[in-house]
């Protein structure tokens, strides 16, 4: 079986700035509501989880 291609850090931000540019405006402002509620959340639950991979 090819192994898997994981797209790196660079890859990824180009992939996200596409899907950006296609969006509406209106949904566009809706994500970024979204991310302003939920970001600090996710952000807390991923260094969690890091400090438990960790150990």
């Amino acid at each position: 079986m090819p192994p898997k291609l994981r797209p790196g850090p660079l890859g990824l931000a180009l992939a996200l700035y596409d899907v950006w540019r296609r969006l509406p405006p209106k949904r566009r402002k809706q994500l970024l509501n979204l991310a302003r509620e939920h970001g600090p959340k996710v952000a807390a639950r991923v260094v969690e989880a890091r400090r438990r991979r960790r150990r």
